[in-house]
C-alpha cells in the first residue's frame, strides 16, 4: 500500500525538494501551510507521516510549525502520527521545542536523502507496530471479555440445567419451566411439544402461551416449521418469519416475526420441538440468543426424555398389568384425595361397581384364557363409556370399580346404562375357534354425599348395590 506523506510549508515552494526526494521514493506527497490546511488533508487524506519545515514560518506571528506540531498531538485521532521537524536551526533550543510539541524526529538541512528515508521508514514501521499492538491488544480484550461472558453464561445454564433435573415429576418440571424458562432464554413466549411414538402428532408438554390449552394438539404437517426442524434435525431460526415459507397461521399474538424451533435430541432419539419467539434484548446476536436456545434445548431434551420415561414406568405402577386400567392401590389412593376434595367444596362424587354376571361358568366352560379375553374387553368397553376426569380401576377378580368426580348418581346412572348397552350380550370373538362368547354385567351405583362421606362406606355402599342387582337377576344397573 502506497504511504502518504504530508509537508507542512508556509511558502510551499521550499518544500519542493522534500517534496521530489519523497515522491522519488514512492510516497504520496501533499502539502498544507497552516493549521486549517493541515487538519483538512489529515481528515480527508490517509496520511502516514507529517514532515514539518520549521523554517519556512519565520516571521509568522499567529501560529508557527512546532504550534501546528502540538495541535495534531492533542487530536486524538492524530496523536500516533509520526511526525518529522526538518530545518536548518541546528540550535538545541530549537531541537528541544520540536522535541516538547511532539515531533519524534529532527532532521537539519542540508540533509542525506538516504538516512532521511530510511528515518521515515523506521517511524512508519514503528507506527505499523504499534497499531497491530493496539489491534491486538483489543482483540485480546475482547476474547477475554468474551471469555468471561461465556463463563458467566455456561455457569447460568448449568445451574439452570440442575435445578430442572431436580424434577422427574411431569407436572413440577412443568411449573419450573413455565417459571424460569421465558426469563433465562430472553423470550417472552415458548412452547415444548413432544413427539408421540407414532410421529403424528404434536402434544403440548408445557407452554407460556396464555391462551394454549393444556392437551393442545398439533398433527405434524409438512408445511410447519417443526416439521423442518425435525427433518433436518438442526435449529432453524428465523429473524423475519413473515417472509419464510412456513404456514403464518396464529402469528398475530406475537410482537416480533422472529422465532427459533429447535429439535430436542436425547441420544438418538428425537423427543420433541422447543420454540422460542420475541426475545427481549434487541442486540441477539451480542446476547448469543440463538446459541443459549440450542445449548438449552440439549438440557431440556434430555431432562424431559427421562420425566417421559418417569411418567410411563409410575403409570405402569399405576396399572393393572391384565385390563390396563388403574390397579386397586391406586384406585384407593385416588379416591382419598377426591372425597375429600368433594368434602371441602361440596361437591358430588359417584362410585360406580360392577363384575361380569356367572363369571366362573366362563372359566369353567371355555378356560381361563377365554375368561381373561372377557376382562380386557370388559376394560376397554370401561374405557370407552367414561369422562377423562373418571377413575375407572380394576378392583379384584372378575370386579371392577369407577369413581366419577362432581357427578351425582342421576348422571353415573347414564353412564352405567352406556356401558351395559355397550357390553352386556356383546359377542366375544374366541381366537382360538370360530366361537363366540357373550356374557353379562351387573353394576351398583352409591353417591356421595347422598348416601355418606366416608370413603369406606361409600365404596361399602357400591358393592351392596352390586349385590342386590345380582340379587335382583342380574345384567342390570341398582342404585342405593
Amino acid at each position: 500500500m502506497k504511504k502518504n506523506l504530508l509537508i507542512v510549508d508556509y511558502s510551499h515552494s521550499s518544500g519542493s525538494v522534500l517534496a521530489e526526494t519523497l515522491s522519488n521514493q514512492g510516497y504520496g506527497i501533499y502539502f498544507a501551510s497552516d493549521s486549517e490546511e493541515v487538519f483538512g488533508v489529515l481528515l480527508k487524506k490517509c496520511i502516514h507521516l507529517v514532515l514539518l519545515n520549521p523554517d519556512s514560518f519565520h516571521g509568522q506571528t499567529t501560529e508557527n510549525c512546532f504550534t501546528i506540531c502540538g495541535k495534531i498531538r492533542s487530536q486524538k485521532e492524530f496523536k500516533n502520527t509520526p511526525i518529522i521537524a526538518v530545518s536548518a536551526s541546528q540550535t538545541e533550543e530549537d531541537v528541544l521545542t520540536a522535541i516538547e510539541y511532539g515531533a519524534n524526529e529532527f532532521v537539519t538541512v542540508p540533509f542525506s536523502s538516504k538516512i532521511l528515508t530510511a528515518k521515515i521508514r523506521s517511524l512508519l514501521t514503528l507506527k505499523e507496530e504499534e497499531e497491530r499492538l493496539r489491534q491486538n491488544r483489543e482483540k485480546l480484550l475482547n476474547l477475554t471479555n468474551t471469555a468471561a461472558s461465556q463463563k458467566e453464561m455456561l455457569s447460568q445454564e448449568a445451574e439452570f440445567a440442575q435445578d430442572l433435573n431436580q424434577f422427574l415429576d411431569a407436572e413440577l418440571k412443568k411449573a419450573f419451566i413455565r417459571e424460569r424458562l421465558s426469563s433465562f432464554l430472553g423470550a417472552r413466549l415458548f412452547t415444548i411439544f413432544t413427539l408421540d411414538e407414532g410421529e403424528r402428532e404434536f402434544r403440548l408438554f408445557v407452554s407460556n402461551h396464555p391462551d394454549m390449552p393444556p392437551n393442545f394438539m398439533v398433527p405434524v404437517e409438512r408445511e410447519s416449521v417443526m416439521y423442518e426442524a425435525l427433518k433436518r434435525k438442526r435449529n432453524i431460526f428465523l429473524k423475519d418469519y413473515s417472509r419464510s415459507q412456513f404456514q403464518k397461521s396464529g402469528r398475530k399474538k406475537y410482537l416480533s416475526n422472529v422465532a427459533c424451533s429447535v429439535p430436542l435430541i436425547s441420544g438418538e432419539r428425537t423427543i420433541g420441538v422447543l420454540n422460542v419467539n420475541d426475545p427481549a434484548a434487541s442486540n441477539m446476536d451480542g446476547y448469543d440468543f440463538e446459541g443459549r436456545i440450542v445449548r438449552v434445548s440439549r438440557h431440556l431434551a434430555v431432562s424431559i426424555h427421562n420425566t417421559i420415561l418417569y411418567e410411563k414406568v409410575k403409570d405402569l405402577s399405576m396399572r393393572d398389568s391384565m385390563t390396563g386400567l388403574y390397579n386397586f392401590r391406586y384406585f384407593v389412593e385416588t379416591l382419598r384425595s377426591e372425597v375429600d376434595r368433594a368434602l371441602r367444596y361440596n361437591e358430588p362424587l359417584a362410585c360406580i361397581m360392577l363384575d361380569v354376571d356367572n363369571f366362573k361358568s366362563v372359566n369353567d366352560m371355555h378356560g381361563h384364557q377365554v375368561g381373561d379375553l372377557v376382562l380386557k374387553e370388559l376394560a376397554r368397553s370401561v374405557s370407552l363409556s367414561v369422562r377423562s376426569s373418571d377413575i375407572p380401576a380394576r378392583y379384584g377378580g372378575d370386579e371392577f370399580i369407577i369413581v366419577l368426580p362432581n357427578t351425582g348418581k342421576s348422571f353415573a346412572l347414564k353412564i352405567a346404562q352406556r356401558l351395559m348397552n355397550l357390553f352386556s350380550d356383546k359377542a366375544i370373538r374366541i381366537p382360538t375357534d370360530s366361537k363366540t362368547v357373550k356374557v353379562t354385567i351387573s353394576i351398583g351405583i352409591a353417591g356421595l354425599p347422598a348416601d355418606t362421606t366416608n370413603m369406606d362406606e361409600l365404596m361399602k355402599m357400591a358393592d351392596e348395590a352390586l349385590y342386590r342387582a345380582k340379587h335382583e337377576g342380574k345384567n342390570r344397573i341398582a342404585i342405593i
